[in-house]
Order: C-alpha cells, then structure tokens, then sequence
C-alpha cells in the first residue's frame, strides 16, 4: 500500500513499469517521491520479488483468462462439470442394493449411510428437542448411526455373532460404508456374498428395530434375541427370495 500511495499515476498499468530489453527486465517508477522509510522499503521490495518478479510480457493485449479451462475461456457448462465433478467427490459412494431382502431393510441401509435416521445426533443437528441424546443401549455415548451399528458394545456382539454363524471373519469397521461393503472383500463364492451382503443389512435393520422397542416401548433388548432374529430372517428370505439354489 505504501507503494501505491508514492506512485504518481495510479491507473498505470504493469505493462508501463517493466519493459524488457533484450533479454533484461528493466522496471520504472513514477514516484511522487522516493520512498525513505523502512516500512516502504520492505512493502516496495516484496512488490519487487513476489508480484513482478516473474511477470512475463508479451506483444499481446491484456486479457482475462479462466484457470479452470485449458483454453481459458469461461462458460457455464464448464462451471457445472466442475460442480458435478466435487459432488461426485462427496457422494462416490453407492450402496449396492440386495435383491433377495425386502425393500425396507434396503432402504433403512440406504437411510443410515446418509446419515438420515432419527438418531439422538442427528435431531440434535436438526434443532429438534429431545432431551437425553444417549445411546439407549449403552447409556454411554451421544447416539449416533456410527455409534448404534459399530461402536456400541450391543453392536459388536451382534457382529461377533454373525460372523461365527457365517463361518466368515469378524465384521469389523471404522464407518458405515465400511460395515455396508465388508462382504466385497470376503474370499469366498459369489453365492456366500451375496448372502453376507444381506444379512448385514438384515443385522442392521434388526438392531434399529430392537433400539426402537427399548426407547418407545422400553422392552429390553436381549443380544440373543437380535442374532436369532437375523438368522430366522436371512435363512427364509434368502431361501425363498435369493436367486441362487439351496443355503451354503
């Protein structure tokens, strides 16, 4: 700003303070007068190296040019490839639907990775007053999907018992994308997949529904209960609804 305030022509462009002879970058100034102080010094010499120092001038006019294209002209369309291209980024994860389970328990998978199940958190952030937001289950943390379907000791035991049913290692995972796509990297047939696919979410939507009868209508939640129903479940809707022949 000190350099400003001392030049002479204030709507003078970069083109009329460097010039270019041969191959020397020669810079002129219009002050009003010299700067003496050392605070202009120190502005005039970070002037000298950070904004001109690699200014690079040509016979052309000055133009302005878009960054974000290689030809450097702006469009809307390029704006929206841009824009499509970050919420691809944000939302790159798709959830693989199961065939062989109803629709509802789908859709509860489908709910929970978005975050958009009514957990204790999640009306919290949405200003809805709820009083105690601690997980029912545990009664140790704020209630959140991560919290339900991982991280509450309900949840592990449930899993640690469905991967024993499955004969599979243990399910375990960091986030929901995690629990929802463990079966993808099982070394086992396809057929075994597609059948620990659905019986993740089946587990899923049994532990909301158990979480459910214990803050609505305060029935207790028994870890045997949930593992039996998942297995009562996942064996007749996978016989029944599965394309593939016989459980194995």
């Amino acid at each position: 700003m000190d350099s400003l305030r001392l030049e002479s022509e204030k709507k003078c462009v970069v083109a009329d303070r460097v010039r270019r002879q041969g191959s020397e970058t020669i810079l002129y100034w219009s002050w009003l007068s010299e700067p003496t102080s050392s605070e202009s010094n120190i502005s005039f010499q970070q002037l000298v190296i950070s904004v001109l120092g690699n200014v690079q001038l040509s016979d052309s006019c000055d133009r302005w040019e878009w960054i974000s294209d290689p030809a450097g002209s702006f469009s809307v369309k390029a704006v929206k490839r841009i824009l499509k291209a970050e919420q691809a980024l944000d939302n790159r994860f798709i959830l693989d639907w199961c065939k062989w389970i109803p629709a509802k328990c789908n859709i509860h998978a489908w709910r929970m990775e978005m975050d958009r199940i009514p957990t204790g958190e999640a009306l919290r952030k949405r200003n809805v007053q709820i009083g105690d937001a601690l997980c029912p289950m545990c009664n140790s943390v704020e209630e959140s999907a991560e919290h339900i379907f991982i991280g509450c000791h309900v949840a592990s035991i449930v899993w640690n018992g469905i991967s024993t049913w499955c004969n599979i290692p243990n399910i375990f995972a960091f986030s929901l994308k995690d629990l929802l796509g463990f079966y993808k990297d099982l070394r086992v047939s396809e057929k075994n997949k597609d059948a620990v696919h659905g019986i993740v979410m089946i587990a899923c939507w049994s532990l909301w529904h158990a979480r459910n009868s214990l803050k609505f209508s305060n029935i207790p939640v028994k870890i045997d209960s949930i593992i039996n129903k998942v297995k009562a479940l996942g064996f007749l809707w996978f016989a029944n609804r599965s394309k593939h022949k016989g459980i194995g």
